[in-house]
């Protein structure tokens, strides 16, 4: 049988548990034998006799009486808490010690009761405090996090008269209120609780505002006459954003709990506001190098536009001076036929200049690709290089993809002529393979060509960047360029693994979410 402690003489016992800061009672049988004054001042009661004899599930409150702890044969203390319910039908959250005693003869219950409703209410603002930061994820302008933490403020924490204040220039100016107020702007260099806060940095709590001498009179509020006052500045790193601000019309309205909630609360704050600006400086810096890339495209292609008709007027002097050889000697046919073959290169060099300058244009439309089609055309488009070189082009199933036609048909006819054109095998062979990811393409044309050596690696996508002569294998260069600038466009990236004599392969993804956008990403 468990032993349970023993009070022999309560009276002795009753010296101290009255003198208890912590509410006691001693039950049996479910009924309270014995309660302190604390105890009977926790309930609502002036009297200790008022609480003696009844039941002790009648100060439970009612979700509470259902978890009831019952120690079954334990002696050592244990806690728990629960809201007890006060004689005024309010609830009030208490943390329980309990253990088992013996009490007139009769095992009973000594319970040591303290009030935790403070503690109760600091956690639930802490909460409240921490859902807000979650919140904050989630919003995208200053204006929004103004709303949300005054929000927070007022109903989640309770302050009734809030202000959310930036620092704009030499005034502060109030985004957002809890309550209506003609108060827009505060100068920073006049006076006030507020103003101190922006100035010195430092949190400011007044208990009474009518003993603050830089308190500045105002009727602005239609809220009762402003006694307590509570100011927390928004720092970005060491300079002042703005400042939180929460009234009151009781005197020492704030504790430490409070000045510690805001000051998180305004910590929060300051962090997505510093990510906004951020944001807002990238984005600017986004749009200006767009403009100066666009600007950049025009200008090329402007230039290259303009170049084409000087160019067709000396190829076509130089077609007409070869059209009658009679009238040249060897030196003069020679010539001409430098000069035409020369400009026939910087017509193609124009072209290539062109289609770069074209490929960010977002003029044409997306349309579902089916890539195995795609590639039967580029098969056509190369009939004469294949039959030449006695070549094949290899593929399995690919799939269909939203994008736009034109530029993706540039990337895999430029990838698979390379691959046909720098190759020296009797029989050329290109192999095109696919891979579906969540959330992008992976593509690998692969050759059997001469392949590259892995210095050259860097050089390859440079614009003009040639690795052979005009003469050994013709082409101006541009053409992987181009395909770099296409795969970027669509949000991937290119690259390839290579060695001399062994065929090279390039691998290339496209991302879904740029075709799911319907356009091509600058």
């Amino acid at each position: 049988m468990t032993e349970l402690i023993k009070f022999h003489d309560f009276t002795t016992a009753r010296t101290f548990l009255e003198a208890s800061r912590d509410a006691v009672f001693v039950i049996s049988d479910e009924k309270i034998e014995y309660v302190n004054e604390m105890a009977a001042k926790l309930l609502g009661f002036e009297r200790a006799e008022d609480v003696v004899g009844r039941w002790s599930c009648e100060f439970i409150s009612p979700e509470d009486r259902r978890a009831q702890y019952k120690p079954a044969g334990k002696t050592t203390p244990f806690r728990y808490e629960l809201k007890f319910q006060r004689k005024d039908g309010t609830n009030v959250d208490v943390e329980n010690q309990i253990s088992l005693i013996e009490y007139d003869g009769r095992p009973a219950s000594l319970v040591f009761c303290r009030d935790i409703s403070e503690r109760k209410l600091f956690e639930a603002k802490l909460d409240a405090v921490h859902k807000h930061a979650i919140e904050l994820r989630n919003v995208e302008t200053l204006e929004e996090v103004a709303q949300s933490t005054v929000n927070t403020l007022n109903e989640s924490l309770g302050f009734n008269q809030v202000g959310f204040g930036i620092v704009e220039g030499n005034t502060l100016s109030f985004k957002e209120f809890s309550v209506s107020s003609t108060v827009k702007g505060l100068p920073l260099d006049g006076s006030g609780i507020t103003i101190r806060a922006v100035n010195t940095g430092e949190t400011q709590v007044v208990s009474d505002v009518r003993r603050d001498e830089s308190i500045v009179a105002s009727n602005s509020h239609e809220q009762p006459e402003t006694l307590s006052e509570l100011a927390v500045p928004i720092k970005i790193g060491s300079e002042t954003f703005g400042v939180l601000n929460v009234e009151n019309s009781e005197l020492d309205a704030f504790d430490e709990n409070d000045r510690k909630l805001l000051e998180t609360l305004a910590q929060h704050v300051a962090s997505k506001i510093a990510t906004i600006i951020e944001k807002e400086k990238l984005q600017r810096s986004l749009r200006e190098l767009e403009s100066k890339n666009q600007e950049l495209d025009e200008y090329t292609y402007a230039v290259s536009h303009d170049l084409k008709a000087p160019l067709r007027s000396i190829q076509a002097f130089g077609e007409l001076l070869l059209s009658d050889t009679s009238k040249l000697d060897t030196d003069a046919i020679d010539y001409v036929t430098r000069i035409n073959n020369a400009s026939s290169r910087m017509k193609r060099l124009i072209e290539d200049l062109l289609v770069l300058s074209r490929v960010n244009r977002k003029y044409l439309d997306v349309e579902s690709v089916d890539l195995n089609r795609l590639i039967e055309q580029i098969e056509m488009d190369l009939e004469a290089l294949i039959r030449e070189k006695n070549a094949e082009i290899l593929y399995s199933e690919l799939p269909t993809i939203s994008c736009h036609r034109v530029w993706i048909q540039q990337l895999f006819s430029n990838l698979v002529s390379n691959g046909l054109k720098f190759n020296r095998s009797t029989n050329p062979k290109v192999w095109i393979g696919s891979e579906e990811h969540y959330d992008y393409y992976q593509f690998s044309i692969k050759d059997n060509g001469i392949g590259i050596d892995e210095k050259n690696f860097p050089r390859i996508f440079k614009l003009f960047q040639r690795l052979h002569s005009e003469d050994e294998f013709p082409g101006t260069g541009a053409g992987l360029t181009i395909c770099k600038k296409i795969v970027e466009s669509y949000g991937g990236k290119i690259w390839l693994e290579s060695k001399p004599g062994l065929g090279s392969t390039f691998y290339f993804t496209l991302s879904r979410s740029a075709f799911d956008g319907g356009g091509m990403t600058p």
